[in-house]
Parts: C-alpha cells; structure tokens; sequence
C-alpha cells in the first residue's frame, strides 16, 4: 500500500479529535468532539499590553473581548479588541492571554466561563 505522509497523517489526526463507543453488537457511535491542543512556541516574550480605550458598547448583550499580541512567524502583531455578543446569560468571558514555558512563550485563547 502506497500511501502518502500527509493523507496518513491527516487520517490519524481526523481519528485523535474524535471520541467514540462501542456499543451493543458492534456499533460503533461518535460520542463527543475531543479537544485538540496546539501549542506554538514563540522565544520571544510579547510586548506589553496596549490600552484600549472602549467603545460604547451596542447592546447589554454584548461583552468586549480585548486585544493581544498575535505572532506572525518573526513578529509580534497587535490584534485590536471587539465587542461580542455574549454566549449565555450569567456568562463572564475570560480574556486569552500569552503564558510562559520552559519551552518559551504561548497563546492561551481567551473563553467563556
């Protein structure tokens, strides 16, 4: 069988993000989408955070998500912040943040809680 590294790959990756069970006689059944975490590394620390001064915002509804550093492959790219609308009532949102490592420095995405 000739198959190619890339089409291998994705194959195996397609089956990790995904949690299955096996059930009566053999069924098999999806069960629940299983997180999968990539964690790019960056040697560099970003630079501090930007205020931002905040618009007024639309609506109640909404919640403002509020800007980073993006990193590019060989710089650091302010992201501006946004209002969003927010998920469910009684929801805060928990801005993301860059975190350290003995590796060096990640992405945290921000999330609602």
């Amino acid at each position: 069988m000739n198959v190619r590294p890339s089409v291998l790959f994705l194959s195996v990756l397609a089956l990790a993000s995904t949690a299955c069970v096996v059930g009566p006689r053999g069924r098999v059944g999806i069960i629940a989408p299983v997180p999968v975490i990539h964690a790019a590394y960056v040697e560099r620390e970003p630079p501090p955070v930007r205020y931002e001064r905040l618009p007024e915002p639309p609506s109640r509804e909404h919640i403002w998500v509020a800007g980073h550093w993006q990193w590019t492959g060989n710089a650091y790219a302010w992201v501006p912040g946004y209002y969003q609308v927010r998920s469910r009532p009684g929801h805060g949102w928990v801005d993301g943040h860059w975190a350290r490592h003995e590796r060096g420095w990640y992405w945290v995405e921000g999330h609602w809680d």
